[in-house]
């Protein structure tokens, strides 16, 4: 989501109990849906098994969802232990703390609704500053086609400009969330996104936008070129766009002025939900092979250390999940989900200025581009509102594709030589000081999760059922939130299942 990201002095939340009250529990319908009793597996190995450690819950994965998870079975009583195949916490919560301004690599601005993640920042002693009067400047760009920078004055009547009617006025990035807002088919029940009722939207945007008039120009302008979710229109739900926007919409109504960030960057909170664990949390643990009996489950990692207990919560991203050996093997629905569901291709590129160049050539800070550069934002992280710290390049679909496909150096070189090309004030001024690419993180294979046309139907009710010994969380499991407050709700719920069931 292109949200805010990071605040240098803003104003905090210390005092927000009311907030956090309102919104503690929200949105919750739904959620003991998927705690279904866990059936025995067939099969599983004939001599006992070694493990290096036994727990009452094991958790795979030191995110937001897997260390939620953990402090609600500790706090519930049980036993737990954490396992992370990176050398740190936080999942897809990545904060660039070496770069000024600290910009986010991952999960980005925490709404008035998250009342999971507020809860936990004050829990766990992480302040929260308001940013919102910084997204003004973020949202400043240029358009650029073709590699020529097009003035909103001349957009209207420029040969690119495929809208028709009212849209011809808008800007490419203007039309999608006008339409998202104004005729959202979900309109304010977000959480109808999972109800059968809500199938028929099953279809893909590329068919929703052709419903509601857009021909393939406009599709092509207002969505593909820089996809907020998926690779194209053709790819992507649109009951999972209308769920995003629905619930978005209702963070604003909660308080319209308000986009926080953890001090020090958003990856402080898990930093210090997994403090609070102690060595409870093991890192550089990357599982290779899960199995399951009727009694008890096991996690065997690289290194060959195995790690058991008599449930396990796993938060591996599905994307990656393809990647370990489960036993039994996952079946049905569930099992087709893990094989197919998609995920948001996406690299970023995070550039610092030497000296501000947007001041020199008169154009807004930021780039809207259909090459290389993608999406240029500016990230106004400094003592000051209007201080730019650094840039965040958001190469999404076909852009991070082929970033992906080149050595690191010279796909930094690129980006850097995209920019300067459209803008020459720049030319000498600039350094790549963050380059991620989600995709190729073996953790992640990706960002979110994305539910193409036609999964929410088939998977929706079946992505988190437990597999014998096995629960399922992370943000791809999640009924009723978004993002970080899906991860937490969903490590809510499966703590809640294996309470229940120990």
């Amino acid at each position: 989501m292109d949200t805010p990201n990071k605040s240098g002095p803003g104003n905090s939340i210390s005092a927000i109990g009311e907030l956090s009250m309102r919104t503690r529990f929200i949105s919750r319908r739904g959620l003991l849906q998927t705690a279904a009793a866990a059936g025995a597996a067939s099969s599983f190995i004939s001599k006992p098994l070694r493990a290096a450690t036994e727990s009452d819950v094991l958790i795979i994965g030191a995110g937001l969802s897997g260390l939620r998870a953990a402090h609600d079975a500790q706090d519930g009583g049980a036993k737990v232990q954490v396992i992370e195949g990176r050398n740190r916490a936080g999942g897809r919560v990545l904060s660039l703390t070496d770069i000024p301004g600290n910009p986010e690599a991952g999960g980005n601005g925490i709404g008035a609704g998250y009342g999971r993640m507020i809860d936990s920042a004050q829990r766990f002693g992480v302040e929260l500053m308001n940013i919102a009067e910084r997204a003004p400047l973020i949202f400043q760009r240029e358009l650029v086609l073709d590699g020529k920078v097009i003035k909103e004055s001349e957009w209207a009547d420029h040969p690119r400009n495929a809208f028709k009617g009212p849209m011809k006025k808008m800007m490419p990035w203007q039309p999608m969330p006008l339409l998202m807002s104004t005729k959202n088919p979900l309109g304010k029940n977000y959480e109808d996104w999972y109800d059968p009722k809500s199938f028929g939207l099953d279809v893909s945007m590329h068919d929703w936008f052709l419903s509601q008039g857009l021909d393939e120009a406009s599709i092509e302008l207002a969505y593909n070129i820089n996809c907020e979710h998926g690779a194209s229109a053709h790819d992507v739900s649109s009951l999972m766009v209308a769920f995003t926007y629905s619930w978005g919409n209702m963070q604003r109504d909660i308080l319209p002025r308000a986009t926080y960030a953890g001090k020090g960057g958003n990856q402080s909170i898990p930093n210090a939900m997994a403090k609070a664990l102690g060595d409870k949390v093991h890192y550089k643990k990357a599982v290779v092979g899960i199995r399951s009996d009727g009694n008890m489950a096991e996690a065997t990692c690289a290194d060959g250390s195995v790690y058991r207990a008599k449930k396990i919560i796993c938060s591996i991203p599905f994307a990656a999940l393809r990647n370990v050996k489960m036993d039994p093997v996952v079946p049905g629905a569930q099992g087709r989900a893990i094989k197919t569901m998609g995920v948001q291709k996406l690299t970023q590129s995070h550039i610092v200025a030497k000296k501000p160049f947007w001041t020199e050539d008169g154009l807004k800070p930021g780039l809207w581009t259909d090459g290389i550069v993608g999406n240029m934002m500016a990230q106004p992280f400094g003592q000051k509102p209007d201080e730019i710290t650094s840039f965040t390049l958001w190469h999404r679909g076909w852009m991070a594709d082929q970033i992906d496909r080149m050595p690191e150096a010279e796909a930094k070189k690129a980006i850097i030589a995209g920019v300067e090309a459209i803008r020459p004030s720049a030319k000498g001024k600039l350094e790549v000081r963050g380059f991620k690419s989600w995709q190729t993180d073996p953790f992640s294979c990706g960002d979110w999760a994305i539910w193409q046309p036609g999964q929410v139907r088939d998977f929706i009710q079946h992505v988190a059922k437990p597999h014998g010994n096995v629960h399922f969380c992370g943000e791809h499991t999640a009924l009723s939130n978004r993002g970080m407050e899906g991860a937490m709700e969903s490590g809510e719920r499966a703590a809640q299942e294996v309470l229940q069931a120990l």
